[in-house]
């Protein structure tokens, strides 16, 4: 259902956009007009007439925030200029969910219809055109999402244009510029001017004789991308370049993230606050990239800072190296810069958060999917609500010593928010420590193996034939894990290729995937939002080829140690930073060993 929007009586007031689900918040600068005849919404001077869309499901949900910020909104009026001017969009920017985002956003705004495409090394010309199948022994060809999105007249999300091989980009050329592409299957995109000219002159069945498509004239192409060479890619083409209208997306002035911190940690005083989002800032400076420093993952610090609401003990530095491990991944004099940063806004590292340990784990009926972990910091009790399975399981084998049980609750906290990355030493018990708290929580685990060589088909959807040699998609393990609600290790995430692990990315910050059979999996909180905006049965929604992904599905990623000074071994990119909380853990020291050794032994 579209929105409908209220137009303020006087300058000054805010404005209410509502739907069914939601209540939207908007500055005067933005209006919106409603009536039964069209939908207009208005970005100051800038209109566009909003059509009811045909395949709901297809419109991103739960992007706009109900207070959207100025400068969310100063792009939001770009992109919408270029759009009316049927202009096809770069949105270039830092490694993270910001740029994806604003495009959703937009989308939600326009009520257009997505379709998204994840680029990576492993992409080919096929992924964006057609591919050939095979059903019931005949070939034929399925279109992808270039082609549906451009005679639906959708819109076509391509991430990771840097990450593709630069010999797939130029498929798209003249369809960029001229609105016009050969298929496989020998039919013809063409203008939508053009068709209708000949439609007018020879009728529909004629052009479908010649197999002349009509390219929709609301088809647009947003492409997000990394500015390269300052990150690693390949950079654009430049006549592949020259189709696109470019915008560089900066993250949030400081005053603006503030406000959004403020209203996210209320408990949290904002002197605190301050302090930390000073020191994020710092790491976004231009002075801090010369010094070779990783932009900091500033759009995961909300949920951290979440977690500091609920534990006001808790130590800022702590908060921060969950974001930014630096002692990982930066030699000695880059550490020297960050901790002289910390050291600037008066963040230290505390002792106290050395004492915790986990007290005890309750489970309720009403709430199958959460447990409730009561964590001891010092001589005070927390409880954390934490995602959880419902399997019943004995822990066996398990010794516990002061530094696992400290860190096994840290990794909860961190749980308790989003995905967590393990880093530390071959053989120092990483998945010995992930079991145990899979034990504790009651989760069914899905262990993928990670390797050098993997593509993201392995990760997501794998191509086979049938017995009758039709071909179909199996799905990985991964999907599986994600639909049934279990705890997926990445084992081995030093060793993937940082393009491969991209196609993750959409997963890990907004629980959406699209599958290459055309078919996709959205948070619980959004497959429901469509079903009842629009009527739609579970069934209904399978059919559309929507799934649900399980609420207490988790990723834990387990690695080792970058290597620091070289580029070859050095896997934690921006990128990757943007995608997990990361704890290190550490080989145990010889006290340690003796004494699990003399618990394991009883002597």
């Amino acid at each position: 259902m579209a929105n409908l929007c209220i137009k303020p009586a006087r300058s000054g007031q805010q404005l209410i956009c509502l739907n069914r689900k939601h209540t939207f918040l908007v500055r005067l600068s933005t209006r919106f007009y409603s009536s039964e005849s069209d939908k207009v919404v208005t970005i100051g001077s800038v209109k566009k007439t909003i059509s009811v869309p045909k395949n709901p499901e297809l419109v991103p949900k739960s992007y706009l925030p109900k207070s959207i910020p100025k400068e969310t909104m100063k792009d939001l009026k770009w992109m919408m200029q270029k759009d009316i001017l049927g202009q096809d969009i770069f949105l270039l920017g830092r490694p993270g969910p910001l740029r994806r985002t604003l495009a959703q956003q937009y989308l939600e705004l326009t009520q257009r219809e997505m379709e998204y495409v994840s680029l990576s090394r492993d992409t080919t010309e096929s992924d964006l055109k057609q591919r050939r199948e095979i059903s019931g022994g005949t070939a034929h060809y399925m279109d992808q999402s270039a082609v549906k999105a451009a005679t639906e007249g959708r819109i076509l999300v391509l991430e990771g244009i840097e990450k593709v091989e630069r010999n797939v980009l130029p498929v798209l050329n003249n369809l960029l510029e001229n609105r016009e592409m050969h298929l496989e299957d020998g039919r013809l995109l063409i203008p939508a001017q053009r068709y209708d000219s000949l439609l007018a002159d020879h009728g529909k069945e004629v052009l479908d004789e010649w197999r002349l498509v009509r390219v929709s004239e609301d088809f647009r192409v947003i492409a997000l991308g990394l500015p390269v060479p300052k990150y690693v890619g390949s950079p654009l083409d430049p006549p592949l370049r020259s189709r696109f209208q470019a915008r560089d997306v900066k993250h949030l002035p400081f005053g603006q993230q503030l406000d959004v911190l403020e209203k996210i940690a209320p408990n949290v005083d904002k002197e605190t606050l301050s302090q930390i989002l000073s020191f994020s800032h710092t790491l976004l400076t231009e002075e801090s990239s010369g010094l070779g420093l990783p932009d900091f993952p500033i759009e995961n610090l909300p949920r951290s800072i979440s977690l500091l609401n609920s534990l006001p003990e808790l130590s800022h530095y702590d908060l921060l190296t969950r974001l930014y491990p630096y002692k990982l991944f930066l030699a000695q004099d880059g550490q020297k810069s960050v901790q002289d940063t910390l050291q600037t806004f008066h963040i230290h590292p505390s002792q106290s958060s050395q004492y915790m340990s986990v007290d005890s784990v309750s489970f309720s009926s009403a709430k199958p999917d959460l447990a409730t972990v009561s964590i001891q910091a010092g001589k005070t009790m927390h409880s954390v609500t934490v995602p959880s399975g419902s399997a019943s399981v004995a822990s066996t084998g398990y010794v516990p010593t002061a530094y696992h049980n400290w860190l096994l609750a840290d990794m909860l906290l961190s749980h308790s928010v989003g995905d967590v990355c393990l880093v530390g030493p071959r053989g120092c018990g990483k998945s010995a420590l992930v079991k145990q708290m899979t034990d504790l929580l009651g989760y069914r685990t899905e262990t993928i193996q990670l390797y050098a060589d993997m593509t993201a088909r392995d990760l997501l959807q794998q191509r086979t034939t049938t017995e009758t040699g039709d071909t179909v998609w199996r799905l990985s393990p991964l999907v599986e894990a994600a639909i049934e609600g279990k705890l997926a290790v990445l084992d081995g995430l030093h060793r993937v290729h940082r393009g491969t692990l991209a196609v993750l990315q959409r997963l890990v910050h907004d629980r959406e995937l699209q599958l290459y059979d055309g078919s996709r999996l959205i948070g619980q909180e959004k497959f429901d939002m469509i079903k009842e905006e629009n009527g739609f049965s579970d069934q209904e929604m399978i059919e559309r080829g929507i799934r649900v992904i399980h609420p207490a599905f988790r990723l834990f990623a387990l690695a080792e140690p970058p290597s620091v000074g070289t580029a070859k071994g050095q896997w934690m990119s921006p990128e990757i930073l943007s995608m997990f909380s990361f704890h290190e853990m550490r080989a145990l020291s010889q006290k340690e060993e003796s004494e699990v050794l003399t618990k394991m032994t009883g002597t």
